[in-house]
């Protein structure tokens, strides 16, 4: 019975992955996506906290870097418990950037988690940029998709550890 419902769910994951890296391909998305992967990086989001901190005091830097951290964490634990296999090694004909290639575990998608943590303690203090926040993680989540990095299913998880994360860390700090 589980066997069946993760093979179904695995079937639903790859079918909307092909739509999202396969028949939205244009040369518009192969310049923008890239964009929004690297908005999500180490050092983007590393670089967005400080400005927050310097410049944005009604948004704490301990919230976002708490939220930050409790989403990286989750999520790298979580690869390396579950290390699901990146659609890009497992499925024929993913588009890919090459210079975006990785091998370490698909789900969930950490860059997801880590924007979508960063986003949401900034909907949560600042609810006015809310919508312009979702739409950010939302572009990121897809750019994963997109770039043969991620699954719908890691993004989707991704997403909810980063709201989770963001949360907690309003609770927190």
């Amino acid at each position: 019975m589980i066997e069946s419902l993760l093979q179904t769910l695995a079937r639903i994951d790859t079918f909307f992955f092909n739509i999202f890296n396969q028949s939205i391909k244009c040369r518009f998305l192969d310049l923008i996506m890239p964009l929004f992967t690297h908005l999500a990086g180490f050092v983007s989001v590393v670089g967005i906290c400080l400005f927050l901190m310097l410049f944005v005091p009604s948004i704490p830097g301990t919230e976002v870097l708490g939220a930050v951290f409790f989403a990286q964490l989750t999520a790298q634990t979580t690869k390396f418990v579950i290390k699901r296999v990146r659609p890009h090694i497992m499925l024929p004909n993913v588009n890919i950037f090459t210079k975006l290639m990785q091998y370490d575990p698909s789900f969930p998608s950490a860059h997801t988690a880590t924007i979508t943590a960063l986003a949401g303690v900034i909907a949560i203090l600042r609810p006015e940029y809310e919508n312009i926040a979702a739409a950010v993680c939302m572009l990121v989540g897809i750019s994963r998709i997109y770039l043969g990095q991620h699954y719908p299913g890691d993004v989707l998880v991704g997403a909810a550890i980063g709201i989770v994360s963001a949360w907690l860390s309003c609770q927190i700090f």
